[in-house]
């Protein structure tokens, strides 16, 4: 692919696919390509009119008209119901839970929400996004905070002494702070109406059985403070959204699937390169620069991340220093300063790990290439919805590496399209893992035999091995566990299966 272009010149993402299926060298190699037409947006108005104040907030955001699925999701929550929304990566799902809180503080100033987010920044990103929304309202807003490890040790004491509306943090953060410390938090846990659980999708394998007794613990601690807030759950695209939410929560939960965002025209382009994965993404890479194509690269691991970047960058000529790396392990703040520099256009291209896959926003990217199939339908979809997030056109570029599955797409390309996403797997019922938290559960709060959680037969059955092993320690009338262990939170790891 020609290199040298005069960057005055605005090219495409349409000219630079036909650039590459045109090259000498590596034109031979596209053995895929497929166009999705564009989609145009889908309306629709909620049931019921929304209070003079947040309609204003609409308006003045320039958004006096909601998606359909938008419309569907606040019609379901502001009945009282529990709903996941599961539409593709950047269709608007953040307004979903931002209104429906905003209507429950302009009903009750005093209403208060838990926002939980898997990664430290997407929290940072939303509080942003909340701030921006919350500007518009006039007269009295609601605040909102993000508590988690980097929050110094004043912040967290004026926090828990004064809560906000809104409080952001991870699932670590209510595990090691809100449960097992819930008398200092009972102003807030006291008028908790609403808990928003984004990227729910995440919360699968060993960490969703984890999450799935995080959430019970929770709701129990909820009843001992008088309040039953409701659920609004975010998911990528998966085979099971409800299912998930459900087994999460035990709750009945919506859901709501038909997307009504457009979508602007994407290319989808399969290379089964000669030279190797790693050293064609750098070649694509730098045929997108001089082109302005903002492009973000995955990789498969945190090794090939940095070493793109290098490679990228020692030959990117004028170039170099819009080129970056991320993946975790960077420190916080370097994490920030990548995240504004993209969104600003400042830098041209980001080489990363999974890290940036969730949905932090980092601006209007053109081109996603991936380098080796990421392994799911679901990561595979969440990646290329990095891209076109405005409705402008896009292109996502598969480039695969030597493993059989990635050949095997390379020999039948269709059958990635025609797939389904995965369903996201977890045991709320693992046993190991239920009697761990049944142990932090009655370090919270007594285990009483008369309460909703006790009536399930495998939590009923796990208490008696656990009374049995001395664990928890049964009261004289039979009717009461206490736990053994002052502050048993400290040994759980939410995202392991423990030794």
């Amino acid at each position: 692919m020609s290199e040298s272009r005069d960057t005055d010149i605005p090219f495409g993402v349409q000219e630079y696919v036909q650039a590459l299926k045109a090259s000498k060298r590596l034109g031979g190699q596209v053995v895929f390509h497929k166009v999705l037409p564009a989609v145009g947006p889908q309306w629709s108005d909620p049931v019921k009119s929304w209070p003079p104040r947040l309609a204003r907030v609409l308006k003045a955001s320039g958004m006096e008209k909601l998606y359909r699925h938008q419309a569907e999701a606040m019609d379901l929550a502001r009945s009282g119901q529990h709903v996941v929304v599961a539409t593709p990566t950047a269709s608007g799902k953040t307004l979903v839970y931002n209104l429906t809180y905003l209507e429950l503080f302009l009903a009750n100033p005093d209403a208060r929400a838990l926002y939980l987010f898997p990664l430290k920044a997407l929290a940072q990103d939303q509080l942003l996004n909340f701030n921006k929304t919350a500007s518009f309202l006039s007269g009295r807003k609601p605040s909102a905070v993000i508590y988690d490890g980097d929050t110094s040790g004043p912040q967290r004491r004026r926090i828990r002494e004064r809560p906000p509306g809104v409080i952001m943090t991870n699932p670590e953060m209510l595990n090691l702070s809100f449960l097992p410390h819930h008398q200092a938090w009972a102003a807030y846990f006291s008028s908790l109406q609403l808990v928003v659980v984004d990227e729910v999708h995440t919360y699968r394998g060993v960490m969703g059985s984890h999450m799935a007794q995080v959430f019970r613990r929770l709701r129990r601690i909820c009843r001992y403070y008088g309040v039953d807030p409701g659920f609004i759950f975010n998911s990528a695209t998966v085979a099971n959204p409800a299912e998930l939410a459900e087994q999460l929560t035990g709750l009945p939960v919506q859901t709501v699937l038909n997307s009504g965002h457009p979508r602007g025209k994407r290319h989808t382009v399969f290379i089964d390169p000669l030279q190797g994965p790693a050293q064609t993404a750098i070649m694509l890479l730098k045929s997108a620069l001089p082109r302005g194509l903002r492009t973000i690269v995955y990789t498969q691991s945190r090794k090939l991340t940095e070493l793109i970047a290098m490679w990228a960058g020692s030959s990117a000529g004028e170039y170099a220093e819009r080129i970056s790396a991320y993946r975790a392990g960077f420190l916080p703040q370097e994490r920030r300063e990548i995240e504004a520099k993209l969104n600003s256009g400042e830098l041209l291209a980001v080489i990363s790990t999974s890290a940036l896959e969730l949905g932090i926003d980092i601006g209007d990217l053109d081109l996603c290439i991936l380098v080796g199939y990421p392994g799911t339908i679901v990561a595979t979809l969440q990646r290329g919805g990095r891209v076109g997030r405005s409705g402008q056109e896009s292109g996502t570029v598969l480039i695969a590496g030597e493993d059989a599955l990635d050949q095997y797409f390379m020999r039948h390309p269709d059958e990635l399209f025609k797939r389904e996403p995965e369903a996201a797997v977890i045991n709320p019922n693992n046993p190991g893992i239920m009697a761990r938290h049944l142990v932090c559960a009655a370090a919270e709060l007594p285990l009483k035999r008369e309460e909703p959680l006790m009536s399930e037969a495998p939590v009923a059955a796990s208490v008696g091995r656990l009374e049995k092993e001395g664990q928890l320690l049964n009261s004289a009338d039979g009717d009461i566990w206490y736990s053994k262990f002052k502050a048993p939170q400290r040994h759980i790891d939410l995202r392991g299966s423990g030794s």
